[in-house]
């Protein structure tokens, strides 16, 4: 072979090499900087290989559709619309007023408003309860439930249960702050056992990890020790998972607690043979028209097509 030909084949093939060697490099570069990218908030638990809203009980059920079942109402914070100014558009709030106005169509039409304890019964088939029976909820605890409910509940007779945040309150009395979230103290609640029992909702994890709850994202350990928290506390027996998330995890930490009822943010009613760790409410919201209350509450024949959403608003 003619050695000008050897050389043109060595030339090619050290040119070929070079190219190679520029991809490669070009290649690398572009991975170094596509890692430079920030980490996400770290979620530690292992039970997220559950939903945290179900489309189906976790439990078995043997639900009694036959009766017409109890619808469980959750509501949140008050404030007058004058005065709310920092909260205003807030889901989680509603004013004085439209409180008032509801629990007055609960009296008008002879509504009959019961304890969790006639609820747990309820559901265990140990009583039998009118067809207009309703409970009232509360979550977090916040000041205004003393301050504008309170007065209203003990207008009607009516008693109402608040899902306590415990990690937030004070032994001593908060000074009401329409543009702050206050909470009820301890020694206030004893004043005020007329007309509100008290139950669990959180110590320190009524928070969200993105659109996580501290409940479902925090490692097992974690959130037993906040259940145990707040349990050693409150000694409730009934408890309202924070942001309605849960999984067959945070069930069994309740079971093991001691507690014997909780709540999600899921609507519809209570029935005999109901999940009873995993009972329905039905949040009143600002925009909840007294149509759609009435609905909920099952005043009309016809079932709503209101769609609340599961999740709970938060503050």
């Amino acid at each position: 072979m003619p050695r000008s030909i050897k050389r043109i084949k060595v030339t090619m093939a050290l040119i070929i090499m070079w190219m190679f060697t520029a991809c490669s490099a070009t290649t690398v570069h572009k991975q170094d900087t596509s890692i430079k990218v920030e980490a996400a908030p770290k979620i530690e638990s292992t039970s997220l290989r559950y939903p945290p809203f179900p489309t189906k009980p976790y439990e078995r059920t043997n639900i009694d559709k036959s009766l017409p079942g109890v619808p469980v109402l959750m509501y949140h914070h008050l404030l007058e619309s004058k005065e709310n100014k920092k909260f205003r558009g807030n889901a989680a709030v509603i004013t004085p007023e439209q409180f008032g106005v509801e629990m007055k169509v609960l009296h008008d039409n002879s509504y009959r408003v019961i304890s969790l304890n006639t609820l747990e019964q309820y559901v265990q088939g140990k009583v039998k309860l009118p067809s207009r029976s309703v409970v009232i909820t509360f979550d977090d605890g916040y000041l205004s439930n003393f301050k504008y409910a309170a007065p209203i509940l003990r207008q009607y007779h009516y008693k109402a249960t608040i899902f306590l945040m415990t990690g937030p309150m004070q032994q001593k009395t908060e000074t009401f702050n329409p543009d702050k979230l206050n909470h009820v103290s301890w020694s206030e609640l004893a004043n005020y056992s007329d007309v509100f029992d008290y139950q669990a909702h959180a110590h320190n994890f009524h928070r969200l990890i993105g659109k996580t709850s501290w409940f479902i994202a925090k490692p097992l350990p974690a959130v037993e020790n906040d259940i145990h928290k707040v349990k050693e506390l409150t000694h409730a027996i009934y408890f309202a998972y924070p942001f309605g998330q849960y999984n067959p995890d945070t069930i069994s930490l309740l079971k093991k607690e001691g507690f014997r009822m909780a709540f999600t943010t899921r609507k519809g009613r209570v029935y005999p043979g109901s999940p009873i760790f995993e009972l329905p409410r039905n949040g009143v919201f600002p925009y909840t028209t007294l149509n759609q209350f009435k609905k909920i509450i099952g005043l009309n024949s016809h079932k709503s097509s209101v769609k609340h959403g599961a999740h709970s608003p938060v503050l």
